[in-house]
């Protein structure tokens, strides 16, 4: 047994659990911090201790998600195989952790919608690597002559938001009744297909 002083070694998780529900619903400016202390079921100073201040629980929530998708699309670009394969793997990785992390979602959506006024320049450099990722494999494309002439930002940029609004949307659609007008999604499996194919048509020569 440790000392009675010891820190919980879940109390981050719980913290980190709770943050991620409460500013998906209410937004940085909303959400609070007594409410995140209670869900995790933590004294409110150890969100302090474990994070050091709102805001930067904030973006550590939001690093969560970069870092994961910037460190698997960096992998892909640097791995073996031609660029339209990649491509693919990208998109799929894309999903598949968004999928995991449906907090994530609607809490960038608001974040851009304010004009990105909590990000600080490591958040932004974690979001940058996954574009550099995405724009490494697609000039891989374009020098093997697989891919159009094309701005890989302009690519990066059609592709995000769909991604985002698919994931926003499922979460609504999980908290309303049936009947209400809203047509029912699309299997993630289908989604990925999609996106595939809709970044191939973009891409290819003609």
């Amino acid at each position: 047994m440790g000392p009675r002083n010891a820190v919980p070694r879940d109390s981050r998780t719980r913290v980190f659990d709770a943050a991620t529900h409460e500013f998906a619903e209410r937004g940085y400016e909303a959400a609070g911090v007594d409410r995140i202390a209670a869900s995790a079921r933590v004294n409110k100073a150890m969100i302090y201790y474990h994070f050091g201040s709102k805001l930067d629980l904030y973006r550590e929530v939001l690093r969560h998600m970069l870092r994961a998708v910037g460190e698997r699309a960096r992998a892909i670009a640097d791995g073996p195989g031609p660029a339209e394969l990649k491509l693919d793997l990208w998109i799929g990785t894309l999903i598949a952790e968004a999928a995991a992390r449906p907090w994530f979602p609607p809490i960038m959506l608001r974040e851009l919608a304010s004009s990105a006024e909590h990000l600080d320049a490591d958040t932004v450099a974690l979001g940058n690597a996954v574009f550099i990722a995405v724009r490494d494999i697609i000039v891989q494309g374009q020098q093997e002559g697989t891919f159009r002439d094309v701005d890989p930002l302009l690519i990066h940029l059609t592709l995000m938001p769909a991604v985002l609004l698919f994931f926003a949307r499922m979460r609504v659609l999980k908290r309303r009744p049936r009947g209400t007008g809203l047509l029912e999604p699309r299997a993630e499996e289908a989604f990925v297909r999609h996106m595939q194919d809709v970044a191939r048509r973009m891409l290819r020569k003609d």
